[in-house]
C-alpha cells in the first residue's frame, strides 16, 4: 500500500509538513543507483508532496519534516537525505521551465487561431447575411460558429487555468527545492 501519513504543525504563523512514509523505497527511486544525494525521489513521493503543499499557503510553509523507519537509514543518509530532496525538486523546476516553454508556444497558436477564426466568422455573416434561409449557409453558419466556440474556449482555457496551474506548480517545486527539511526516524 502507498499510504503516507500527514501531519501539519503550527508554530508561530509558520507550518511545517510532516509526511511519514513506509520505507525509504517508497520515497527514494529504488532503481536509481546513484548515491545520496543525486538519487531521485519516486513519482509517488514527488507527487504526493506537491499534491498536498498545493493545498496549503505556500507562504506559511516553514519546512517539512519526514518521517522514515528507523532501520532504513544510517546517520550519514538520513544527513543527506533532504539535500537529495531539495536537489530533486530543483532539477525539476528546469523541466517544468521546458514544458512552460512549450505550453506558451502553444498558447500563442491557439490565440491566432482564434483570431482567425472568429475573422472568418465576422466575414462570413457579413458576406451571407442576408442569405440564411439557405440551407447550405445554415449548415456552414452553425460550423463557423462550433469552430470559433471551440478555438475560444481552448484558448481561454489554456489562459485561465492550465498557465495558472503550471505556475502554481513552479512555485510549489521553488518552495521544495529551498525549504528546510527535517529526517526523523519513527
Amino acid at each position: 500500500m502507498r499510504e503516507v501519513r500527514v501531519t501539519r504543525t503550527e508554530r508561530d504563523g509558520a507550518l511545517e509538513i510532516g509526511f511519514r512514509f513506509k520505507s525509504l523505497d517508497q520515497l527514494l527511486d529504488p532503481d536509481d543507483p546513484s548515491p545520496l544525494p543525486t538519487r531521485e525521489v519516486t513519482e509517488f513521493a514527488e507527487e504526493y508532496i506537491a499534491s498536498y503543499l498545493d493545498g496549503c499557503n505556500l507562504k506559511k510553509i516553514a519546512g517539512i519534516a519526514v518521517g522514515l523507519p528507523r532501520e532504513s537509514l544510517t546517520p550519514g543518509e538520513a544527513a543527506l537525505l533532504p539535500e537529495a530532496i531539495r536537489r530533486h525538486f530543483s532539477f525539476r523546476i528546469a523541466d517544468l521551465d521546458d514544458d512552460m516553454r512549450v505550453s506558451r508556444r502553444e498558447g500563442r497558436i491557439s490565440l491566432a487561431l482564434a483570431i482567425s477564426n472568429a475573422t472568418v466568422a465576422v466575414l462570413f455573416v457579413t458576406v451571407f447575411a442576408g442569405d440564411l434561409e439557405d440551407p447550405l449557409v445554415i449548415l456552414l453558419t452553425g460550423l463557423v460558429t462550433i469552430l470559433n466556440w471551440v478555438t475560444v474556449w481552448d484558448t481561454y482555457e489554456y489562459f485561465v487555468y492550465d498557465y495558472r496551474r503550471e505556475v502554481r506548480k513552479r512555485r510549489i517545486y521553488q518552495k521544495l527545492a529551498g525549504i528546510e527539511i527535517r529526517v526523523e526516524g519513527w
